[in-house]
């Protein structure tokens, strides 16, 4: 079989997630669609562009929360990818609510969300790259199927990075441990 080559990074499709930060104590969010869980999802990664808004409250208070918005978001995400905090108050797109890390505003309309302390930031000009450790994570309780997480109910977007650059949704799925298919 003949393979075609491709530029760029095909490891897609990745969740859309939204970064939410404290910038001048007030919360503001960002959209992300290359990021990465690493050391058993123990911390997550992301790479920044150094001009975001968002990124000055990120380095003031060595926090930031991931929220993984479902398709219903859609509208608010794409806003929150497209105006800068600067210019446009993305704070009142959302409910915002604050767990254990008081600086990392998280989106209550989100089925899921992370707090995380940043432990690292890679300078690669001109980008960053921010790792954080995991220190809570919250769910929507309809998200859980026998008390675990099932991504089907999420209904995450997915942002395809090495395609054609658009919002997908995800899939059935194939199968599971006991060889079942649904």
């Amino acid at each position: 079989m003949m393979k075609q080559e491709l530029d760029g990074n095909l490891l897609s499709p990745l969740p859309v997630i939204l970064v939410g930060a404290m910038v001048k104590d007030h919360p503001n969010y960002l959209v992300i669609g290359y990021s990465s869980p690493f050391d058993f999802g123990r911390y997550i990664f992301f790479s920044l562009y150094k001009k975001r808004y968002t990124r000055i409250g990120i380095h003031e208070n060595r926090t930031f929360s991931v929220n993984i918005p479902s398709e219903n978001l859609l509208a608010q995400t794409k806003i929150c990818g497209s105006k800068s905090g600067r210019n446009f108050d993305k704070g009142t797109l959302f409910d915002t609510f604050y767990g254990e890390l008081k600086t990392a505003p998280m989106i209550r309309q989100c089925p899921i969300n992370i707090e995380c302390e940043v432990t690292e930031i890679l300078d690669y000009d001109p980008n960053e790259g921010i790792i954080g450790k995991v220190i809570k994570s919250y769910v929507d309780p309809q998200c859980l199927t026998d008390g675990k997480l099932d991504m089907r109910k999420v209904h995450p977007i997915i942002w395809a990075t090495g395609g054609d650059f658009n919002y997908y949704r995800l899939g059935k799925r194939l199968g599971q441990e006991d060889g079942k298919t649904d």
